[in-house]
């Protein structure tokens, strides 16, 4: 299954929608509960425009698990292409509910309230967005750091073989 949602992950990134479309009814007829997949058939419907048919599928993904953060976010804004703000707002509020360190959510809550000209909340929900956004950089840096140190004895031994290989040819041409 997860070789399943990786291809399709990747077709998506790629911009082929029917690709990955294709894949997640795959996941769907194998695993009719897969909430991953009608969140992510929702988000392929709503980068398509058919925001009808990404909001049936978002409100399907919430129904098998109420706890997809991301789906919630994505209905929320399929609510505020529809100038729905109200609803749109109380999605990105249960996104963060559940996902409290997703910066999504409050970067769309910040919008919501910029359109209302509720500066005081803007900025607030504005400036968590960065903070996570930054947490979740350094974090990615920190990861990235750990697996290039864990390489290094690995790259100091490479590194001291070539001197020694070199070295050698050196002192062999010389005979």
């Amino acid at each position: 299954m997860d070789d399943l949602i990786n291809k399709a992950e990747h077709h998506m990134e790629r911009g082929e929608y029917q690709q990955a479309r294709k894949i997640y009814n795959e996941i769907l007829l194998i695993d009719p509960n897969n909430a991953i997949a009608y969140n992510k058939l929702g988000v392929i419907s709503a980068r398509e425009e058919n925001l009808e048919q990404a909001k049936i599928y978002f409100i399907k993904a919430l129904e098998l698990n109420p706890k997809l953060s991301s789906a919630s976010s994505n209905l929320g804004n399929i609510y505020f292409e529809k100038g729905d703000f109200e609803k749109a707002k109380d999605c990105y509020e249960k996104a963060i509910a559940i996902d409290p360190d997703n910066p999504v959510p409050y970067n769309n809550l910040a919008v919501i309230y910029k359109k209302s000209k509720d500066i005081d909340k803007f900025v607030k929900f504005y400036k968590k967005s960065i903070e996570l956004s930054t947490h979740k950089l350094n974090d990615t840096k920190i990861d990235f750091k750990k697996k290039e140190a864990k390489k290094l004895p690995y790259m100091a031994i490479l590194g001291f073989l070539i001197v020694m290989l070199i070295l050698y040819l050196l002192i062999s041409f010389k005979r």
